[in-house]
């Protein structure tokens, strides 16, 4: 089965695949831009959510005006508006859930802070594996106007609220208690966890799924300009 029909018909690469079909991709869909096709070849691009989303609003950006007034392109176009919100340079859409306590914390209230955006679940292993490091970078920068703001995608409150309480996470935390059907991951694409995303004090995304000693890098050239 050739690239075209695996990603059309939205079968996964493995990882180790993808980088070396960007070039393979981007020569196919720049040669079908007047193509309703390609609608549906750049929609599954994106719910694989492998292959940049930047590279993905570009292409979009190139389509024909007809490609683009049709119906699955005027569906893309509505996507592609919220994807460019939740992409480094755009201003990350407003997250409105209750705490634990279910007092509401907006996203929007924390303007003025560093905010780290993290979609997580109390099931989720590599989530819980980067805990330590979200840990010491809370405690280190914390009181110079950082936060940490955590969705989480359990479905269950009483597994929700013991992670948090065996782990010991100090930050705020809000949940749907939806799993998957979270309205909030679905607008900012989150289809697996853990999902991060960095935004300046203006709300701006400034990075996407830093973690490790590259998250507190990043995290520390705020604070030491």
């Amino acid at each position: 089965m050739n690239l075209l029909r695996t990603l059309a018909m939205g079968f996964p690469l493995p990882d180790e695949e993808w980088e070396a079909h960007n070039a393979e991709i981007d020569m196919l869909v720049d040669s079908n831009l007047n193509r309703i096709a390609t609608v549906y070849f750049l929609e599954n691009l994106i719910t694989m959510n492998k292959y940049p989303s930047a590279k993905v609003l570009e292409h979009y950006d190139h389509l024909t005006q007809d490609v683009k007034n049709s119906y699955p392109g005027m569906l893309l176009k509505e996507k592609f508006d919220i994807l460019r919100q939740t992409s480094v340079g755009g201003i990350a859409p407003d997250i409105d859930l209750p705490d634990v306590d279910g007092n509401h914390v907006t996203l929007y209230s924390l303007r003025g802070k560093y905010v780290l955006v993290d979609f997580w679940a109390s099931w989720c292993r590599p989530c819980r594996e980067e805990i330590p490091n979200l840990k010491m970078i809370y405690e280190k920068y914390k009181n110079q106007g950082f936060e940490i703001y955590s969705v989480s995608l359990d479905d269950k409150r009483e597994s929700w609220i013991a992670a948090i309480t065996e782990l010991d996470l100090p930050w705020i935390h809000v949940s749907s208690l939806k799993g998957w059907d979270c309205p909030v991951a679905k607008h900012y694409n989150v289809t697996g966890v853990p999902k991060m995303f960095l935004l300046d004090p203006e709300g701006k995304v400034v990075a996407i799924d830093l973690r490790g000693e590259d998250l507190e890098k990043k995290v520390n050239s705020f604070f030491n300009i």
